[in-house]
């Protein structure tokens, strides 16, 4: 009678290189690095398109809020209304905020930006909240400075204190017609987000200099708001909406990155589904290595079968020959994948270095760094998947070998 454990013993036999059947021990070898590959590669490439995405989600609300509320008021109301948010206890911050285009010229060159005006406290705030968010000692921020991107920094050579004049669309009337408003800053320091659309098109100056240069009928000032929790935004806009706050506009962080995060999970889903062919291209590998495997053991199976042994038992050991090749190398597939991820950063430093060359342009993917991000729901998605792309890949030897004629296999030889 054969238990369990025989049944084991030959199918772990049969994985055995030996000169009988060397061809056998190769295609498995292929097919179990097959699948390792497969499943690491997968893991690594889905681990950086989340680190990707929430790496960019979290520079992109540290800097933008969760929302943004606009309202057509004055400023004393705008101050009321402020407090009058605050008071939710769903909110972690709330600043006013207005913002426009410029150009800024230095000594040496010029460029446009972005420019938002800020009160000096919730500049800070960003530090504070932000574990990224880095800005440089002695930083001063007032009427007369500017706090520029170190990106921005870098690429105007600019130093603390230089003189610099920032030129933005609104125009003024003068006796000479219509000219561009311009106001004279120093450079008051510089700040380092990890994101370079940030570092390197971002200004910020005192709210009320931001006031005087931007406002206008259609620029206004709003609020940025950032929430405890993300999966509170629709709450939150429900409850201001109930509160029939007058003559307020919201927008979510989803309305302005609504296609660019789309896009990020479309490709996350087809790289997903193209990297399995990996693994589906292994599956074969281990049917055909398999079916070479039945025949070089014909006599084997016809031996077995007179001692005994059913169609079953004959199944079970060919099935567990693929199914162990299918398992082994989904387990340091995933190790493997895993243990790259969670380096990933370090593995790309030390390429670079390597290699002198720049593997993960700052300017190409917005960040600084080469996020990674492992889910394990999704890692055990991918186990699963390729364990059961495996174990098909498996049953139709088993199946074959069953079905034999012991018989006939031994007339054969």
């Amino acid at each position: 009678m054969f238990f369990n454990t025989s049944t084991y013993f030959i199918a772990l036999r049969y994985l055995k290189p030996s000169k009988d059947h060397g061809m056998v021990s190769i295609i498995s070898l292929f097919s179990f690095l097959g699948i390792a590959l497969g499943v690491g590669t997968l893991i690594i490439v889905m681990s950086v398109m989340n680190g990707f995405r929430i790496e960019l989600l979290d520079k992109i609300i540290g800097l933008n809020g969760h929302l943004s509320i606009y309202a057509n008021q004055d400023s004393k109301n705008l101050n009321y209304l402020e407090k009058k948010l605050s008071s939710n206890s769903e909110i972690k911050n709330i600043r006013q905020v207005i913002d426009g285009q410029g150009l800024i010229i230095s000594n040496k060159s010029s460029t446009g930006i972005l420019v938002k005006g800020i009160k000096e406290n919730q500049f800070i705030k960003y530090k504070d909240l932000k574990k990224n968010f880095k800005i440089n000692d002695n930083l001063i921020f007032s009427n007369d400075h500017i706090i520029v991107g170190k990106k921005l920094f870098n690429k105007l050579n600019l130093s603390l204190n230089d003189k610099i004049k920032l030129i933005v669309p609104k125009s003024s009337n003068t006796a000479f017609g219509n000219i561009p408003r311009a106001k004279s800053f120093y450079i008051g320091g510089y700040f380092d987000s990890g994101m370079f659309t940030y570092d390197n098109n971002l200004a910020f100056i005192d709210l009320d200099i931001g006031k005087k240069l931007f406002l206008n009928d259609t620029n206004k000032i709003f609020f940025e708001v950032e929430l405890i929790d993300i999966n509170m935004v629709d709450n939150f806009k429900k409850k201001i909406i109930d509160a029939n706050y007058s003559n307020l506009q919201i927008y979510d962080w989803r309305n302005s990155n609504k296609a660019f995060f789309n896009a990020i999970k479309t490709e996350k889903n087809v790289m997903f589904l193209i990297l399995t062919l990996i693994i589906l291209v292994a599956a074969f590998n281990i049917i055909s290595g398999m079916v070479m495997l039945v025949k070089n053991k014909q006599i084997d199976i016809a031996v077995l079968r007179t001692m005994g042994a059913s169609n079953t038992i004959i199944a079970k050991i060919f099935f567990l020959n693929g199914a162990i090749i299918g398992v082994l190398g989904t387990f340091f597939g995933s190790l493997f994948g895993i243990v790259f991820a969670k380096n990933i950063d370090t593995i790309k430093n030390w390429l670079e270095g390597l290699t002198n060359t720049d593997l993960f342009s700052a300017e190409i993917y917005f960040l600084s760094n080469l996020p990674a991000k492992v889910e394990f729901s999704e890692v055990l998605y991918v186990v699963i998947t390729s364990l059961i792309i495996c174990f098909i890949a498996s049953f139709y030897p088993a199946w074959k070998a069953s079905k034999m004629n012991p018989i006939d296999l031994i007339r054969k030889e």
